[in-house]
């Protein structure tokens, strides 16, 4: 009973910061669209407009703040059902490969804002800390359930099959 008290707690928690990285994520597109960068330090190699304007701040056409957003939007999504479905075999797969993804989305970002634009946006780095945060939490509430459900999945045996 104490265990399904912290994955509830996780969860929760979870929201809060995927909200918050939404709520980012808007104020980045909004920016993008409106030209305006208002940014909370704007000096050295803290520098918004320049990461914002870059050619890598568009994936695949689409400015990453909005890509941003409906990750947000369809994790939330995924939190919520995991938080009132008790039927979350499916979820417990889904969360941590969602959260994994933004994580590893999340570091190639932050990883081309050091070495190719060599500046910084603290929003993007705020979105960045999200999906660390995210990742952990997701890792920590749905451990038990993830780990079984790969156990059932035997990568390991139909790994080696194919050799």
């Amino acid at each position: 009973m104490e265990e399904n008290k912290l994955v509830k707690t996780l969860l929760q928690a979870s929201i809060v910061v995927s909200l918050l990285a939404f709520l980012d994520a808007l104020y980045l597109l909004y920016m993008e669209l409106s030209g305006n960068f208002q940014c909370l330090i704007n000096q050295g190699i803290f520098q918004c407009e320049t990461v914002n304007t870059s050619p890598y701040a568009k994936f695949l056409g689409v400015h990453v703040s909005l890509w941003g957003m409906i990750f947000y939007l369809i994790f939330i999504t995924l939190l919520f059902l995991a938080l009132f479905n008790k039927n979350e075999y499916w979820l417990s797969f889904f969360l941590p490969v969602a959260s994994l993804w933004g994580l590893g989305f999340s570091i190639y970002l932050t990883s081309v804002e050091i070495f190719k634009i060599k500046f910084f946006c603290e929003f993007c780095l705020f979105s960045a800390i999200c999906s660390v945060i995210l990742f952990v939490l997701v890792l920590i509430s749905k451990k038990k359930y993830f780990t079984s459900f790969l156990v059932k999945l035997d990568f390991w045996n139909m790994f080696k099959r194919t050799i």
